[in-house]
Formats: C-alpha cells, sequence, structure tokens
C-alpha cells in the first residue's frame, strides 16, 4: 500500500510512486538530471526509518558505480538519522541505525566484490595475501605477457593463420595493433560471466554456411537492435533541435528543417524495427540530411542557435556513422566477407584465450588480482560446480531485505549475474530497485 503523498513534498507523482514501491522488481528508467538518484536515496532512508516495518541499514545492499555516489548516500542516510534521533531520541531502533552505518553496505560494486572475496578467500585457489594491482602495474603485466603470447605465435611452425590475420587488421605487420586487438576481445570477454564460452561462440557468427540473406544470420536480431538505439538517440536529438526552435529568441527558423529530419528518421526507426535488410539498406543508401534552414543574424539567441546546430551535427554524424559501417557494401558483399572473417577470429580468439590463461597465471603467481578478477571471484564464490547460487549467495539473499543499484545502465553481463544472485526471488516477486537511463548504457556489448 503507497501511503498518501503528503502535500509538502515536492516528489512527482512518478516519483512517489517509486519511492514506495513493492512486492516486485523495479526500474525506474528517466533523463539524466530527472531526480533518479535521490528516488533511490530516499527510498533506501524511507526502508530503514518506517515506523510500521523498519528493516536495520545493514539489511540493505546499496550499489552504485563511484566512490564518491556511494560516499554521498553514506552521508545522507546518516544525516537523516541524525535528524531523526532529534525528533525521537528515545528510539533504540533509530541509535542502532547509527551505530550500523559502519557496516552498511553502501559501496560500488567492486567494493562489495573485494568483500566478498576477502571474507570466503578461502573458497578460492588464490593467495589469501593478495592485492590489488595498480594500473601502472597491471599495464606493464599485461605488456609483458601480450609480448610472450605474439612472439611464441609468431615462432610456430603453422604460423600462416597468425600472418593472415596481422594482414586483415592491421596495415603492416605492427605488433601494437595486434596488442590492441587481442587486448579489446579480452576485455569484452570478461564482461560475460564465462569469458571462454563467450570466445569460443564468437566464431560461429560468423559461420554463413547456407545463409543467403543478412536477416537469417544468428547475430541480425543483435544489429538491429543496435541499429534502432542509434536511431533513437538521433531522434531525441532533433527533437531537442525542435524544442529549441520554438523557445522565445529561439532559433525558429531551424523548426521546418528538424521536422524534416524527424520525417526521415521516423521511417528509419520503423524500417530497423519491422523491416527486412534489403529495405533498411535501400533506403539507409540514399539516406540524405537536408540543408539547415538559415536563420538571420541578431534574429534569435546565438547561444541557442549554436546548441541547436551542435545537436543537428550529433544526430547527423550518428547516422552517417551506422551508414559507413552496414551500408556501404551489398548485402552479398558483407556475407562473403563474413565467410572470409572466420577462420580469422578462430585465430583472434586463439590468441585472446592463450593471453587470458598466460595473464590470469603471472598475476596468480604474484599474488596479484585486478578489478576485472575482483567480479568474477566474486562470481565463483557465489556459484556451485553447476552456477547454481551457492550457500554464500543464498545467505546473502536471507540477509538483504531489497538490493538497490544506481546507474542500472552502465551494468554488464557480469555484474548483472552477480546481482541476480544476491537478490532474492524472480521479476514478478523480487526486492531488485534499479535507476538509470537504459537509453544511455555504455557497457553492454
Amino acid at each position: 500500500m503507497i501511503p498518501t503523498k503528503p502535500e509538502s513534498v515536492t516528489w512527482t507523482d512518478a516519483q512517489w510512486k517509486a519511492i514506495w514501491a513493492k512486492g516486485q522488481d523495479t526500474l525506474v528508467s528517466a533523463a539524466a538530471g530527472s531526480g533518479k538518484t535521490a528516488v533511490l536515496i530516499n527510498r533506501m532512508i524511507e526502508k530503514v526509518l518506517d515506523t510500521t516495518n523498519p528493516i536495520d541499514v545493514d539489511q540493505l545492499l546499496v550499489v552504485t558505480f563511484t566512490n564518491a555516489s556511494a560516499a554521498e548516500m553514506r552521508q545522507r542516510m546518516s544525516k537523516a538519522l541524525e535528524e531523526a534521533i532529534d525528533e525521537d531520541p528515545s528510539s533504540q531502533h533509530l541509535r542502532r541505525q547509527l551505530s550500523l552505518m559502519n557496516k552498511a553496505q553502501i559501496s560500488t560494486l567492486h567494493s562489495f566484490c573485494l568483500n566478498i572475496i576477502r571474507q570466503y578467500n578461502y573458497l578460492l585457489d588464490i593467495d589469501p595475501g593478495f592485492r590489488i594491482a595498480n594500473d601502472t602495474e597491471a599495464a606493464l603485466l599485461r605488456d609483458d605477457t601480450m609480448a610472450e603470447v605474439l612472439e611464441e605465435a609468431y615462432a610456430k611452425e603453422d604460423k600462416q593463420e597468425v600472418y593472415r590475420l596481422v594482414d586483415a587488421f592491421t596495415s603492416d605487420r605492427d605488433d601494437q595493433a595486434m596488442e590492441l586487438l587481442i587486448a579489446q576481445l579480452y576485455e569484452m570477454s570478461r564482461v560475460n560471466p564465462q569469458p571462454f564460452n563467450w570466445l569460443d561462440r564468437l566464431p560461429e557468427q560468423y559461420d554463413v554456411t547456407g545463409i543467403q540473406h543478412i536477416d537469417d544470420l544468428p547475430i541480425a536480431a543483435i544489429i538491429k537492435q543496435s541499429l534502432l538505439l542509434q536511431v533513437e538517440a538521433a531522434i531525441q536529438l532533433v527533437q531537442e533541435v525542435r524544442q529549441l526552435a520554438i523557445q522565445p529568441n529561439g532559433p525558429d527558423a531551424f523548426g521546418s528543417t528538424a521536422e524534416k529530419d524527424l520525417e526521415q528518421l521516423m521511417i528509419a526507426r520503423a524500417l530497423v524495427t519491422e523491416g527486412t535488410w534489403s529495405e533498411m539498406q535501400a533506403y539507409f543508401s540514399q539516406f540524405k540530411w537536408g540543408r539547415l534552414a538559415s536563420q538571420k543574424k541578431d534574429t534569435c539567441d546565438e547561444g541557442m542557435k549554436e546548441r541547436a546546430k551542435a545537436k543537428r551535427e550529433q544526430a547527423k554524424k550518428i547516422i552517417n556513422d551506422s551508414v559507413m559501417v552496414y551500408f556501404t557494401r551489398p548485402p552479398e558483399k558483407l556475407l562473403e566477407e563474413m565467410s572470409a572473417m572466420k577462420p580469422l577470429i578462430e585465430t583472434l580468439v586463439d590468441l585472446t584465450k592463450q593471453f587470458s590463461t598466460r595473464y590470469a597465471a603471472v598475476k596468480a603467481d604474484k599474488g596479484l588480482i585486478d578489478f576485472s578478477d575482483l567480479e568474477h571471484f566474486a562470481l565463483a564464490i557465489l556459484t556451485d560446480d553447476d552456477l547454481q547460487p551457492s550457500e554464500v549467495a543464498l545467505d546473502y539473499r536471507a540477509r538483504f531485505e531489497e538490493v538497490l543499484v544506481d546507474e542500472y545502465q552502465d551494468t554488464n553481463r557480469l555484474q548483472e549475474t552477480i546481482l541476480q544472485l544476491v537478490k532474492r526471488g524472480d521479476a514478478a516477486d523480487g526486492n531488485l530497485f534499479m535507476v538509470g537511463d537504459v537509453k544511455q548504457s555504455i557497457v553492454r556489448p
């Protein structure tokens, strides 16, 4: 039951509902600056201050992505408790909460994972005296390991596949370019719960045997989803141009151009959502941006005019880049190139797995772990041999009355898996509360 919103509060109806929603997993998705994090913080505070069914502050898992945000949340909670104690000095519950603040799990996800590892490192085959490598130290170890892996690859009798890979992805046989390529694939693999399984499936995406249409590719849906996000981002920018145009003293001449841009982009969105690849190819290959209408000098605010122009240029770049990547070549050419890429990707995956194994061994020998290891070691502790929740995970589920996640759009697959292991229930009856702008995701590969 959501309590009646007092007239004195400044929360919108939607925010008030989000603060008090219960009984299921809840995602609050809104743009930057809309008060999402404030809603999460207030929800956290209300959970502890609730006079009907209060919980202890250490029964909350609150996860964010920066130490500064975590520190702010702690400070806001402490301040709220102090103010509540001033109003009710006799409350033992409130005083207890203040004493529990040093145990409250309000931190970055990395810090939460580190706590898990420090408490349960005996379950892992790692040095109990491990330390986290600093950025410089980790970079040097990676460079040395990468050099060794490539040197061995070049020294093998059957090295033609490696040379073909180098020729395909670099302008010359430049180890630096190859190192970057392997490092990027390694990083992408590490945001998955099972990096080697993800790597092993990668070449399959380039198997076009029996496939005659791009739409039939296993990755077609993923590509379309990526394109849809790009088109929607462009639409948002052009809508902002239109909004600036209708503002008092705004660049009103730009309004007609924005309307024409939106007409084209709406067609593009419909095709990406419902059309075939051939239909998208035909439309995007002919996509042209009209000339921006002329705004006479001194007829509007110059700052607004420049902002509108910049936003339109951003939208143009988003669409033009997508056209360059996907629609400058005919579909049959793309299929031909994918077929030729499959053995190269297999070689790249093999080198990446070699690097991953070697790098892990080097870190273990030195008693070091890096930030990626924090999440993977925590995952190992939270799962059994069948990747089901371990006893440790079940203990965390019993402990945390609610799991709250700030900037949820920045979670990757590995982090999402960890959160799912420590939360209770399914979406319909869970205890996960998330806030974020899902249109601004930066890490989901």
